[in-house]
């Protein structure tokens, strides 16, 4: 009897926090960033108008959740036909002490050649993050550290991919091992309503 008690607390609670995501991802502020493309310059999420964005973070050196996320946004895309001309994928750096706008650009086009790499300096990804609601953070010997970062320093960040429509409102998030097929089914459900 305590545990059917303990696991309808556990359950409740859960569903409580699910519903606080929910709600704060459905009230959150429209997404603002200032951050460098390698071609374009300085870019802000105006520049791709009328467009969705769908967006990753993450850093050219990551061994394995990066590359997985980068190739989960290359087969969302082309997973998407006709209505990848609708959505710009964005992969940015969370690393800005190793990535260069021109790194970063050389990087994605491994993936997909529509994916944009975007980098900014401390202030402006730490703005971004925030836009997104993103974590990330440098350690060193399993302790955290600060910018000035030692030449020696581990990154972690938060996994998840985001879908803004061209208000730049969100519309959803998806979590890193979602794959490809269910973000692409989930796009196009989005996508395929707001066709004229």
């Amino acid at each position: 009897m305590v545990r059917m008690t303990i696991n309808s607390i556990r359950l409740s609670i859960t569903l409580l926090l699910s519903s606080c995501l929910l709600m704060s991802a459905a009230q959150a502020a429209p997404l603002r960033f200032t951050l460098n493309e390698a071609t374009m310059g300085e870019v802000t999420e105006k520049n791709w108008v009328d467009q969705y964005l769908f967006i990753a973070i993450g850093y050219t050196s990551c061994p394995e959740i990066c590359p997985t996320t980068a190739l989960d946004m290359a087969g969302v895309m082309t997973r998407l036909g006709k209505f990848a001309d609708k959505v710009t994928p964005l992969f940015i750096s969370i690393d800005p002490h190793r990535d260069s706008a021109e790194n970063i650009a050389q990087y994605v086009q491994y993936f997909h050649p529509k994916l944009k790499g975007l980098v900014g300096g401390e202030q402006q990804t730490k703005a971004m993050a925030k836009s997104l609601r993103a974590t990330y953070g440098y350690s060193r010997d399993g302790k955290p550290v600060y910018p000035p970062l030692p030449q020696l320093y581990e990154v972690f960040h938060s996994t998840y991919l985001y879908l803004y429509n061209p208000q730049r409102e969100l519309v959803d998030v998806y979590g890193y091992g979602d794959g490809a097929e269910k973000i692409s089914q989930s796009m196009l459900a989005e996508l395929g309503s707001k066709e004229e």
